[in-house]
């Protein structure tokens, strides 16, 4: 942070590969000596194996109306990581097909597999005796489950024929990346300033009863090796300040906004002045919004901009852009339950956006127009190095994001492995067409009127489900209307606008989108010329259970994704305001105004 907000002191080491690496060296000698000498009598050796550590420190701090919620930080001169996370891939059989992505009902009933779920800690002290015993008992027992699962997998497949059979281990270059590590020491007291300071400003905010300021920031070390010759060490750091604030409407409708402020380190958040500026910016639309009307029902024209038009997309096809393989199963009634995997494993070659965008993942971009970017990395947790992905190419789906685990159709993994499955890093889109921010205006208003509105309606913020729970709250209100069975769940709108002729707008409040669907996005009809950066947390929702097979993987770096994506005119939607029970106001006023 620029000015005397925080202050934070990096103390550099040399590379963790230069010096002894005591947690690599012991990942190396367990797995040659596993390759070597892992087998089960006349069985099949493993023929791929890889280890995983991910070290983790972290400091994070909340405050509440001036006073501190929670503080925890890692203790500044131990220098060792908070927790050490491993995960181990054991294979058997070959790269076409071998024991993964393979489901069997009760197949783990009574069978210790103390690495199924939950993954493994190891000690975090460097003892290379220790480590080795970990990774000796986890790859002990998960070849014995390869084994196992190679064998019925085989023997399920014996009487069908896969009419989608891609190989189940793609082949990838060697790789060898080191990052220097360099651990970090926090100063707890600073951090537990900041937020009781900036949390102190909604005492100026009598509107405001339930507000919330944390501080975090995350150190990941990952380590790697596999039975193929790749290695890597990676280091990564995200600061991130959450800025939470709800209130009531005078109809008792909650009303809930936050911002989010990211940076690679705490010492480049902004200085204090523009920290405050956003906050007094959020007091003023959580106050104008309490104020606002209603909106029963519109259908009609939307124009999503600014930060509400990543969010969208986001929440709408974050999952559907990522693909897992075909799960094989021991019992058929329950292919299709496995096998949904997010909605547009069956759309590659049809066009699921307008003609004039394209949509690219690229994790190993860094900035878009001078903004940074924060969803990227300079390897993958597989071990693949990034490169741009087209996913859509001018409306046509051309492919999905995959890790090493193949889809039909692709050779090789689109290095998009982070923690248990492939996820979204930097999606850049770009139009062939576009019209000016006054451009677009005019045609929402021109379609309003064709359409016989009186007005259109423009979104600029939307709500997150991952950053508006910080307050653990009820006040939610109990929903009795649903969405149609193919509709996309997203969630409310924050800050929507009546936008008129004459230029005028008028915020509504409480809307949702009603049945939203893939053919939404088909029927865009136009975006705007300058794309806006914005970085949130996606939930991915990978539905094939085959990757547990595997064990958990801890993630490695941040949970976000960051869009460059234009404003965009949907030709048709229905908004509308919540159906279901309200809750009441407080019977008295907030004590600290009630003077």
């Amino acid at each position: 942070m620029k000015s005397k907000i925080l202050a934070i002191t990096l103390f550099f080491s040399v590379s963790a590969a230069a010096a002894d690496d005591v947690v690599m060296r012991a990942m190396r000698d367990e797995l040659d000596r596993s390759m070597r000498k892992l087998q089960l009598e006349n069985l099949q050796k493993p023929y791929f194996i890889s280890y995983r550590a991910v070290e983790i420190q972290n400091c994070n701090a909340g405050a509440s109306f001036g006073a501190l919620t929670n503080s925890y930080c890692e203790a500044p001169t131990t220098g060792q990581a908070r927790s050490r996370n491993l995960s181990v891939e054991v294979r058997v059989g070959d790269y076409a097909r071998d024991n993964t992505n393979f489901f069997v009902p009760m197949g783990d009933y009574g069978v210790a597999r103390p690495f199924y779920l939950g993954g493994a800690s190891v000690p975090i002290d460097d003892n290379y005796d220790e480590i080795r015993r970990q990774l000796w008992l986890i790859t002990d027992s998960l070849y014995k489950n390869a084994l196992d699962d190679y064998a019925k997998k085989k023997a399920a497949l014996e009487n069908r024929t896969r009419t989608e059979d891609a190989p189940d281990l793609s082949k990838e270059d060697v790789v060898t990346l080191e990052q220097p590590t360099a651990p970090v020491t926090w100063n707890r007291a600073e951090f537990e300033r900041t937020v009781k300071d900036l949390s102190a400003l909604f005492r100026e905010a009598p509107g405001i009863d339930g507000s919330k300021v944390t501080l975090g920031s995350n150190h990941w070390v990952t380590r790697f090796v596999n039975s193929e010759g790749t290695s890597y060490i990676r280091d990564m750091s995200l600061a991130t300040l959450t800025i939470n604030a709800d209130a009531q409407a005078a109809d008792g409708m909650p009303i809930a906004d936050f911002e989010v402020i990211r940076a690679k380190t705490v010492s480049q958040l902004p200085p204090r002045d523009e920290i405050v500026k956003r906050i007094r910016a959020l007091q003023s639309r959580i106050e104008r919004l309490r104020k606002s009307d209603l909106l029963e029902r519109y259908n009609g024209p939307v124009l999503f901009e600014s930060d509400a038009a990543g969010e969208l997309f986001l929440q709408a096809l974050g999952s559907a852009l990522t693909g897992v393989p075909r799960t094989v199963v021991d019992d058929t009634r329950l292919v299709r339950a496995f096998n949904a995997n997010g909605g547009f494993a069956d759309r590659i070659g049809a066009r699921v956006l307008p003609d004039f965008l394209t949509v690219t993942d690229n994790p190993a971009a860094h900035e878009f127009q001078g903004q940074p970017l924060f969803g990227g990395y300079d390897i993958d947790d597989d071990g693949v190095m990034p490169h741009p992905t087209i996913l859509v190419d001018h409306g046509i789906l051309k492919m999905l994001l995959h890790t090493r685990a193949l889809l039909p159709g692709t050779t090789h993994s689109s290095a998009s492995r982070r923690g248990n499955g492939p996820m979204p890093s930097n999606l850049l889109i770009s139009s062939d067409k576009s019209l000016s921010p006054d451009q677009l205006k005019a045609e929402l208003l021109r379609m309003a009127k064709q359409r016989g509105n009186d007005f259109g309606i423009v979104v600029r913020r939307m709500s997150n489900p991952q950053l508006q729970n910080a307050l653990l709250r009820t006040r939610a209100i109990i929903v009795t209307r649903g969405n149609g069975p193919a509709s996309i769940n997203v969630d409310p709108l924050i800050e929507a606008y009546k936008v008129f002729p004459d230029g005028r707008e008028e915020l509504v409040r409480n809307l949702e989108i009603n049945n939203l669907n893939f053919g939404s996005f088909k029927d865009i009809a136009a975006v705007s010329d300058h794309p806006q950066v914005y970085t949130a947390p996606v939930r991915i929702i990978v539905q094939s259970p085959g990757g547990f097979r595997l064990g958990f993987r801890a993630p490695g770096g941040p949970n976000v994704v960051s869009m460059a994506v234009p404003a965009m005119l949907f030709d048709d939607l229905t908004l509308q305001r919540p159906a279901g029970d309200v809750p009441n106001l407080p019977f008295t006023k907030h004590p600290y105004f009630d003077k």
